[in-house]
């Protein structure tokens, strides 16, 4: 069995790391801190949208204030932070909405620059924090209710089908508008596509978990597969019948394919250049298939992932069970994301109660 060596998801997090404090060289040494503070309770992605937000608000400082336009953004003080009021949080907010941003980006900066302040209060650098005098962000109430974006239950094994070249589900012009090396392509993928595809779907993992299985990290005898989840966690997660069947026939055919890098190795999904293959490849290959087939929504990896969610919860009723099948620490993130609320949920369970029981035909 090939030795482990560092994980591909903590690759990936130190890369983004990297990135997040790169953004930030040019801000004051106490936005790094800040950053490097963050470390164990936030993932790199997380870090690398916060490096964004704080360089962004940090540059309309400096340019809408008078007495910061002949400094560089690092001369920026914790001084000058102190003199802010709820009042330049708001004109900061309103900058916000006349630029375009949705509520989505709105409240993630708000939410950054709270956090941020409230950082530099514990280390005794600020007394007060403007965001408390600051107007709260809103959501439109016309937007409470929410659809959530998955396949439909029929449109699942057309996916699986199309992948694996046994269905009818691909309209003949779409395979007209197909290269013969992109037929080729596909059938030389179709394995892998497929064992991709019911990982995906069969056990909700994220896209990036995905690309990050080792081969050492599968378990087909005892049905289970450690995948890094987010904050640097290793979950064991359980494989239906149907996943292990295509991991299995995916295994025979990578047993016979070298990978390019000897870091590659132990990776379980390799691309056509026999490298492991990258979150964006898996994006690619999913927009392909589903196009393919014609899905009534824009699907990608993560739409995947709430197809999975959304059906487990509808088959079980236990949202603490998917919770934890998604590596949720928090079932309110589960409720909000992955259950499907009013209309939809209530035409499926109209039959639920019965006030009386059908009358039998003479």
């Amino acid at each position: 069995m090939a030795v482990k060596s560092q994980s591909h998801r903590a690759q990936q997090e130190d890369a983004l790391d990297a990135k997040a404090f790169a953004l930030c060289s040019e801000l004051p040494a106490f936005v790094t801190a800040y950053l490097s503070s963050r470390k164990g309770n936030s993932t790199a992605k997380t870090r690398v949208s916060y490096a964004y937000d704080l360089r962004h608000f940090f540059t309309w400082l400096h340019d809408s204030t008078p007495s910061l336009i002949d400094r560089k953004l690092c001369e920026i003080t914790i001084d000058d932070l102190a003199a802010l009021r709820g009042s330049d949080i708001d004109a900061y907010t309103a900058h916000l909405w006349s630029t375009g941003n949705h509520y989505a980006g709105v409240h993630r900066k708000f939410c950054c620059l709270n956090s941020f302040f409230l950082y530099l209060i514990r280390k005794d650098l600020l007394s007060a924090n403007p965001m408390d005098k600051a107007e709260k962000i809103t959501k439109n109430e016309s937007r409470h209710e929410r659809h959530v974006i998955k396949l439909q239950p029929k449109e699942i094994p057309a996916l699986l089908d199309t992948v694996e070249g046994t269905g009818a589900h691909i309209p003949e012009d779409c395979m007209q508008g197909l290269s013969q090396r992109q037929k080729s392509a596909l059938a030389r993928s179709r394995v892998r596509d497929l064992a991709i595809f019911t990982v995906l779907l069969g056990t909700g993992i994220r896209v990036s978990e995905c690309v990050g299985i080792n081969i050492s990290d599968l378990d087909l005898e005892n049905c289970t597969l450690e995948v890094d989840r987010k904050g640097a966690k290793r979950q064991k997660i359980a494989l239906s019948d149907e996943v292990i069947a295509a991991l299995s026939d995916y295994l025979e055919q990578r047993k016979a394919i070298t990978p390019a890098d000897e870091a590659d190795t132990d990776a379980l999904f390799l691309s056509e250049r026999r490298r492991r293959m990258s979150v964006q490849t898996v994006e690619v290959l999913v927009h392909k298939y589903t196009t393919l087939i014609g899905t009534k929504e824009h699907i990608t990896p993560h739409k995947l992932r709430k197809t999975y969610g959304t059906e487990l919860y509808n088959e079980t009723g236990d949202i603490f069970l998917v919770a934890q099948a998604l590596g949720h620490s928090d079932v309110n993130t589960t409720k909000q994301y992955y259950v499907e609320e009013s209309t939809e949920n209530l035409l499926r369970h109209r039959n639920i109660f019965q006030m009386r029981k059908p009358k039998n035909e003479d």
